[in-house]
C-alpha cells in the first residue's frame, strides 16, 4: 500500500471535494523552462483557489494533487522537451485540499532560433467515457509507481496502455485529445461568445478596450473556419480507417487469387489435351496474380504513410482549435473585466504579451496544418495512382477467366475442377473491384475537403498576419 503523504510535499490533506468550473471554461498558464508559472488567467486563479501572487513565480507542481503518479509528469517532461506537445489527464489540488480533474494540453513555445524558450499549458474539463477509467487507472500506477519507482512505473503504464489496444502514449493521447473535444462540443453545442457591449464602459483603458474587442470580433469570424474543418474532421478520419481496412481486405484477396492461380496449375496437369491451354491460362492467371499482389502490398505501404498524415492532420486540427477557443475565451474574459474596473500599464503588457503567446502557437499549428494537408494530397494521389494500376491489373484476371471458362466448356471432363476455380476467382475478382471503388469515392471525398480546409486556412492566415502587425504596434 502507497504512503499519499511522501507525494504530498505541501502537507494540505486532501478533501474529497471537487473545485468545480464548468465545461464551457477554458484555463491557461505559461511557464518557463523550469516549470515556473509566468501567467494565467482567471479561471485557473480561481479554481485553483490561489491568489495571483501566490502562483506566479512558484513552481507549477503547487497544484499537484497526491492521486497523481510521477509517471505521468516524467512522460509530460520526457515529451515537451522534445520539442512536441503533451496531451494527458492531470487530477490537481487546490489550496484547500479540494480536487478538480483537466485534460491538460502542453506545447512548446519557440524563439526565432526554434529553441524552447517556454511552455503554455491549456486546460479543458473533462467528459468523455475515455476519463471514466482513468482515476482507477492512475490509481493501479501509483501503487504500482510507489513499490517499483517511477522509471518502472512509467514502463507499467505504457504497457497498460498497449494492453488496450494502443500502440504506444503518443497514440492513446490524441485518440483521448479527441474524444475530449468531441465531447465537449457536444456540450457545448448552441452555446457562443458574443461581443460584450462596450460602449457603456466607464473604463479609463478605452483604447486597450476598442483593440481587445477588435480582435475579439476578428478571431470569433477566424473561430467559425475552424468549426469547418472540426466538423471534417470525423470525415477524415472515417476514411482514414475505411482505407486501412480497404487496404486489408484487398491484400487478403490478392493472396487468394495466388493460391487459386496455384491450383490452376496443378489441375491442368490432371487433363490431358486440354491441360496446354489451361496450363497457359493458369500461368497467365498466376503472373498477372502475383503482379497484383505486389501491387497491393505498394499500396498498403503508402496507405500506411496516409494514416500518418491523417492522424498528424488530426492532431493539429483539433490543437488549432483549442488554441483559438483559448483566445478568444480569454479575449472576452479579459473584456468583460474591462468593462467594470482599469488596469495598470504592467497588468495591460501582460494581457497583451499571454494573447501573443497564444496567438504565436495558433499560427505555429494553422502552418503545421496546411502543410499537413499538402502532404495528404500528394500521398493521396499516389493512393490513387495505385488502385487504378490494381484496376488494370483485375480486369487482365477478369479476361483470364473468361477464357479460363470457354476452355472449361470445350473439354470432355468440363474442365475437372477449373469452373468452381473460376468461378471463386471471379468472386474474389468482384469483390476486390468494389472495394476498389469504395476507395477511389473515398480518396475524392477527402481530396475535396482537403482542398476546401487549405482554402480556410488561407484565409485565416491573412487575417493572423493582419493581427499580429497589431501586437508588434502594442507591445513595445
Amino acid at each position: 500500500m502507497y504512503r499519499r503523504d511522501v507525494y504530498n510535499k505541501r502537507g494540505v490533506e486532501p478533501k474529497n471535494i471537487e473545485s468545480r468550473f464548468d465545461i464551457d471554461e477554458l484555463f491557461f498558464s505559461i511557464t518557463d523552462l523550469k516549470g515556473k508559472i509566468l501567467a494565467s488567467n482567471n479561471v485557473f486563479i480561481r479554481v485553483a483557489k490561489f491568489s495571483k501572487d501566490e502562483l506566479i513565480g512558484k513552481p507549477h507542481n503547487i497544484i499537484r494533487h497526491p492521486d497523481m503518479p510521477r509517471a505521468v509528469f516524467k512522460a509530460l517532461w520526457d515529451t515537451i522537451q522534445q520539442n512536441k506537445p503533451f496531451v494527458g489527464y492531470v487530477k490537481n489540488m487546490a489550496k484547500d485540499g479540494s480536487y478538480y480533474w483537466v485534460l491538460a494540453c502542453v506545447y512548446p513555445i519557440l524563439d526565432e532560433e526554434g529553441n524552447i524558450k517556454k511552455y503554455l499549458s491549456i486546460r479543458i474539463k473533462p467528459s468523455s467515457d475515455i476519463f471514466k477509467t482513468i482515476p482507477n487507472f492512475y490509481q493501479d500506477v501509483l501503487k504500482y509507481e510507489y513499490k517499483e519507482g517511477m522509471d518502472k512505473a512509467l514502463n507499467y503504464m505504457i504497457e497498460k496502455i498497449k494492453n488496450l489496444g494502443f500502440k504506444d502514449y503518443e497514440e492513446f493521447s490524441k485518440r483521448v485529445f479527441l474524444e475530449e473535444i468531441v465531447s465537449r462540443e457536444k456540450s457545448l453545442k448552441g452555446k457562443s461568445i458574443n461581443c460584450p457591449n462596450y460602449s457603456i464602459s466607464k473604463t479609463e483603458d478605452k483604447e486597450l478596450l476598442n483593440t481587445l474587442c477588435s480582435q475579439l470580433t476578428s478571431f470569433l469570424r477566424i473561430e467559425k473556419y475552424y468549426q469547418n474543418i472540426f466538423d471534417r474532421l470525423k470525415t477524415f478520419l472515417e476514411i482514414n480507417r475505411n482505407l486501412n481496412e480497404k487496404s486489408n481486405e484487398i491484400l487478403k484477396l490478392a493472396g487468394e487469387i495466388r493460391l487459386l492461380s496455384l491450383n490452376a496449375s496443378i489441375e491442368s496437369y490432371r487433363i490431358k489435351v486440354e491441360g496446354f491451354s489451361f496450363s497457359t491460362l493458369s500461368q497467365e492467371m498466376r503472373k498477372n496474380a502475383e503482379y497484383s499482389e505486389h501491387n497491393v502490398k505498394s499500396l498498403s505501404n503508402i496507405i500506411d504513410i496516409a494514416d500518418k498524415a491523417i492522424n498528424d492532420t488530426n492532431f493539429n486540427t483539433l490543437s488549432s482549435k483549442l488554441q483559438i477557443d483559448s483566445i478568444t475565451y480569454f479575449l472576452n474574459e479579459t473584456v468583460k473585466k474591462l468593462l467594470h474596473l482599469s488596469i495598470s500599464k504592467d497588468e495591460q503588457v501582460e494581457i497583451l504579451q499571454n494573447i501573443k503567446d497564444l496567438f504565436w502557437l495558433l499560427e505555429f499549428f494553422s502552418s503545421k496544418l496546411i502543410k499537413n494537408i499538402n502532404e495528404t494530397k500528394k500521398i493521396l494521389r499516389k493512393i490513387y495512382y495505385n488502385i487504378n494500376e490494381l484496376d488494370n491489373l483485375i480486369e487482365r484476371l477478369n479476361f483470364i477467366h473468361i477464357n479460363g471458362l470457354i476452355e472449361s466448356a470445350h473439354s470432355k471432363n468440363e474442365g475437372g475442377n477449373f469452373t468452381i476455380i473460376f468461378s471463386q476467382m471471379l468472386s474474389l475478382v468482384e469483390s476486390a473491384k468494389r472495394d476498389i471503388e469504395n476507395i477511389n469515392q473515398n480518396i475524392n471525398t477527402l481530396l475535396e475537403g482537403s482542398e476546401n480546409a487549405d482554402n480556410l486556412l488561407t484565409i485565416i492566415q491573412q487575417n493572423i498576419n493582419k493581427l499580429e502587425k497589431k501586437f508588434h504596434f502594442l507591445i513595445k
